[in-house]
């Protein structure tokens, strides 16, 4: 079946008013009289107000959504919270916090706990790479069998996970839930807007290490997933492939509670992959756990997406189904936009995955491009990797070497211009700014493009690829 469409939450606004008391945080009481009705949803933004909503502002260093509570009333809202009493207050129920984000986390995480009263399973999802894609993997799974509610686009952080949870229908069995994070303690916070009955770490990579300092730290912050689950009934499910996760007794959570993956056929798996076969259309493998056996079609490329969807699978068969209702789901899975996307524009094969970018992502994205390519040249394009601090430079020189073994053609731009072209040595096609490389690239254009060519464009989200493709495809048309 389908995923349940986002649909907003109603809550009754004299249980908004209890649960600031509930949950300790102190407010102070505006036009709170009358508190006999419900709000039919929560809104930050004064653009998207519906009739009936509750506006939360929010306040950041460049805006203060104080200052637009009269405008949301204007819009229909019917009850705000906020965090300034000297704006001019508007003339319906107002509550006055500290902190309206941790306000607006409370009131998410009570919407969330009546559903999960009434039998909702929720999945959270992590990783340094690839945990949109298990995600919608997960999803797209547990779809087949449940009622199932997913994360959509970017809203995996502290504002993010609140609007999830308070788009979810009440009738969700299963919410697979998406839980980001560039600094230690913010999935710590995450879970206790959404506590999980399972979780999913993807693996632990090197991205964001700018920030956390070693992967050692990357590690004990992706841990914090586990925070909030109940150590009796909770389920951790883990790629055994992972260095830093394949032995992860060390850490105070139940071993029996933990649920291993495989593709490299490691010992304690409770799934693992065996016969993998790769083409330029699909990636099939044989799914083993215990006795029983499945042949899986995945619709993509790549072995890392193998461990993508044993990942899902497990939570499947945690939850229930059979190996053979996760195999069948699978086998019409398409990832979201921007995430190995193809286009063919003649004898150009366009793999379009400029959604994000690590040193693990593009690794695996371009050992899947030449299967993908399937005889045809391959050509990357690829923009820097952000959040890596002192570990940029020789990232971004290792990926450069790693192009030049990997591919035909590379092309590169961003502040580590230079160190991809180190890397990648003689010949090396590297520009600080992207309009640069965008010249040079349609420059050789009609050269690639004489031949079968198969071109991946990729980097983190900040430089804005998109506009590389774009311009890739108007000179082609």
């Amino acid at each position: 079946m389908p995923l349940l469409q986002e649909m907003n939450a109603r809550m009754n606004a004299g249980m908004i008013h209890r649960i600031m008391e509930m949950r300790g945080i102190s407010f102070q009481a505006l036009n709170c009289e009358n508190l006999d009705f419900s709000v039919t949803g929560f809104s930050t933004d004064t653009r998207t107000i519906q009739p009936g909503n509750c506006f939360i502002a929010l306040k950041g260093e460049n805006f203060d959504g104080n200052q637009y509570a009269q405008a949301a009333v204007d819009k229909g809202a019917v009850m705000c919270i906020l965090s300034d009493l000297d704006v001019k207050m508007p003339a319906v129920p107002c509550l006055i916090v500290p902190d309206t984000v941790r306000a607006y986390g409370m009131i998410a995480n009570q919407y969330l706990l009546e559903c999960k009263a009434k039998g909702c399973k929720v999945v959270a999802v992590t990783g340094s790479s690839g945990k949109t894609t298990v995600k919608d993997m997960t999803a797209h799974v547990l779809a087949a069998k449940y009622r199932t509610y997913a994360t959509s686009g970017n809203h995996n952080n502290h504002i993010g996970v609140p609007f999830t949870v308070l788009h979810m229908p009440p009738e969700t069995e299963a919410a697979v839930i998406e839980m980001g994070m560039n600094h230690r303690h913010e999935i710590e916070n995450l879970v206790t807007i959404a506590p999980p009955d399972l979780a999913v770490i993807t693996n632990v990579g090197t991205a964001h290490i700018g920030n956390l300092g070693s992967q050692e730290e990357i590690f004990n912050a992706k841990l914090e997933i586990t925070g909030e689950m109940d150590l009796r009934t909770g389920k951790l499910i883990l790629p055994k492939d992972d260095p830093m996760l394949g032995d992860i007794w060390r850490v105070p959570f139940i071993p029996q509670n933990i649920r291993y993956i495989t593709r490299e056929g490691r010992d304690h798996a409770a799934l693992s992959a065996e016969d993998i076969t790769e083409t330029a259309e699909y990636t099939r493998f044989t799914a083993v756990s215990g006795e029983t056996r499945c042949t899986v079609t995945l619709p993509m490329t790549g072995l890392h997406n193998v461990t993508n969807a044993l990942l899902a699978m497990e939570v499947g068969l945690t939850l229930d189904m059979t190996l053979a209702e996760c195999a069948v789901a699978l086998a019409d899975f398409r990832p979201g936009a921007m995430r190995s996307e193809r286009e063919i524009f003649g004898n150009l094969t366009l793999v379009r995955d400029f959604y994000n970018a690590n040193p693990e992502a593009m690794r695996a994205s371009l050992t899947a491009l030449p299967t993908i390519a399937n005889g045809a040249k391959t050509v990357a394009v690829l923009g820097n990797m952000n959040e890596l601090g002192e570990y940029a430079a020789n990232a971004h020189r290792e990926l450069g070497a790693f192009c030049r073994a990997q591919v035909d053609t590379a092309y590169f731009c961003g502040d580590n211009f230079a160190d991809f072209a180190a890397g990648y040595g003689d010949g090396a096609k590297a520009f600080a700014k992207q309009e640069d490389l965008t010249a040079a690239l349609l420059n050789d254009l009609p050269g690639l493009t004489g031949n079968p060519c198969c071109m991946i464009i990729k980097a983190s989200r900040g430089l804005k690829m998109e506009n590389v493709y774009d311009a890739v495809v108007n000179a082609l048309k």
